[in-house]
């Protein structure tokens, strides 16, 4: 199995996640649900980011509208539970998949609605080789944040490995759609769809 194929920059922004996972700041106690005011903000301010990632017309500007996404998708994550995710990170970091799956899902016992959450577990299931692990994982994290396109690219490599090539093309195909600025996409695309469809006639 090609355990390298997933990450596809995902390290990168594991490292982001754990970098930015800042709580946002509320005097709400902890654990206490969002105010909806706030929710409200943080969700209008993603799905504007969405868009602008949709649209955008350059590699440079999609890195900057990414890592924009990214704060907002783990603004609300806790101190504990961020403490657990920069284990699991070095876990990964040192290829002990098995141990860093453990930390995500201690972290999600704790935050079990913070799709990037499901996302990171997941990709720690792959690199573990648990395929089948790692794409429930991301049908929840999808549940939760369908205009993710980290794990959509992260569906379609895990797909791709299980060896349902129609699937991940149509991952893929989501991720074109919301992140039409990824590299290599239209080179990706092609492969996919040629183990998908085998080669036109």
């Amino acid at each position: 199995m090609n355990r390298t194929y997933p990450l596809v920059g995902l390290i990168f922004l594991l490292t982001a996640t754990t970098a930015q996972a800042e709580p946002v700041a509320s005097g709400a106690a902890p654990g206490a649900p969002t105010s909806s005011p706030q929710k409200l903000s943080i969700e209008t301010q993603k799905a504007g980011l969405v868009a602008q990632l949709a649209a955008s017309k350059n590699p440079t500007e999609a890195v900057q509208i990414r890592g924009q996404l990214e704060e907002l998708r783990t603004q609300s994550i806790r101190p504990a539970t961020r403490l657990l995710m920069r284990r699991a990170v070095r876990e990964l970091g040192d290829e002990k998949a098995g141990d860093a799956v453990e930390d995500f899902g201690a972290a999600l016992s704790l935050q079990n609605d913070v799709a990037v959450l499901w996302r990171l577990r997941a990709q720690a299931r792959l690199m573990g080789g648990d395929t089948s692990g790692a794409i429930s994982d991301l049908g929840v994290a999808l549940h939760h944040d369908d205009n993710d396109a980290v794990s959509w690219q992260l569906l379609a490599a895990a797909e791709d490995v299980a060896g349902d090539g129609q699937a991940a093309l149509k991952a893929w195909q989501r991720v074109m759609e919301l992140d039409p600025q990824q590299p290599g996409a239209a080179r990706k695309f092609e492969k996919l769809q040629m183990k998908a469809y085998g080669r036109p006639t």
